[in-house]
């Protein structure tokens, strides 16, 4: 949800297990434990969570980091409770999804993570995708670009560049934040870009635009209980009141549920097959 006055460039991380997402969350962050990252392949990011940072340029920086909402080892109810949580706390809609894969390998699996997401989202979705490639110093260890690389992949590999516009980066994860500031910069600069492209708006669908009133309903009840209260929080405090409740309470994400279902019901699209069984879970 942006906030008044200050402009917000929001992202989604977006991947299979283990691939690195929350540690690009915090080297884009410039920090080193805003969301729990390991060196291993195992995934310690158990549920959806958010951070942000104000960048010097004035703007603000949101980063909504998620679990490998595709994996097939999780159960269906937990997937569609962290994709409710996701695009609630991505609300109004992200500005980009960063898809992040690793330069070291490739599986299907990573084909059928987007090919999800374009169901989910549809077809529109690609056009808000980056690549973003972890472990950019295999690269530099074998001195070969990333375009090299991708050239000498797997024919998928390379379709799946071109279903996202040819839109693709690297970075490396393993230092110290702010030893990766060029390839923090790339990525904000591929962000801009899609943002520009996009004619300056955020991704948004049925989806998001439920989860956006929802939103908007629950920061009108907030201000009407402070008053009565005698109290009074900026907006910025009260968003954050209202992100932190969907982080760490499912309880609330049913009513996103409900909203989700409502406006898709009210503007007559399609209720697709995926996100009535995401809805079904919270009845």
């Amino acid at each position: 949800m942006a906030t008044s006055g200050i402009e917000e460039i929001r992202v989604v991380l977006v991947g299979k297990t283990g691939r690195g997402k929350s540690a690009l969350g915090n080297s884009l962050l410039r920090s080193k434990h805003s969301f729990k990252s390991a060196a291993s392949g195992e995934s310690i990011t158990s549920r959806c969570t958010i951070n942000h940072l104000d960048m010097q340029n004035g703007k603000k920086l949101v980063v909504v980091d998620t679990p490998g909402l595709f994996d097939t080892r999780v159960s269906n109810a937990k997937t569609s409770r962290e994709l409710v949580r996701c695009v609630a706390l991505a609300s109004p809609g992200p500005h980009a999804f960063l898809f992040v894969l690793s330069v070291d390998r490739f599986t299907k699996e990573e084909l059928d993570t987007i090919d999800h997401l374009q169901e989910l989202f549809g077809n529109d979705v690609m056009n808000f995708v980056i690549v973003v490639f972890n472990h950019k110093d295999t690269l530099e260890y074998e001195e070969k670009t990333l375009e090299e690389h991708i050239q000498s992949s797997p024919q998928g590999l390379q379709n799946l560049i071109r279903r996202c516009g040819g839109r693709m980066t690297t970075i490396n994860n393993r230092v110290q934040p702010g030893s990766n500031e060029p390839d923090v910069n790339a990525i904000i600069s591929l962000v801009e870009q899609v943002k520009h492209s996009n004619g300056g708006n955020y991704y948004t669908e049925a989806m998001f635009e439920a989860a956006e009133e929802v939103f908007q309903t629950k920061l009108e009840n907030l201000k009407a209980e402070l008053a009565k209260q005698g109290k009074r929080l900026t907006e910025y405090e009260m968003r954050d009141t209202i992100l932190k409740e969907v982080e760490e309470n499912d309880g609330i994400l049913v009513t996103f549920a409900k909203g989700i279902e409502k406006t898709f019901v009210k503007t007559g699209k399609a209720f697709k097959g995926a996100w009535r069984t995401i809805i079904s879970v919270f009845k």
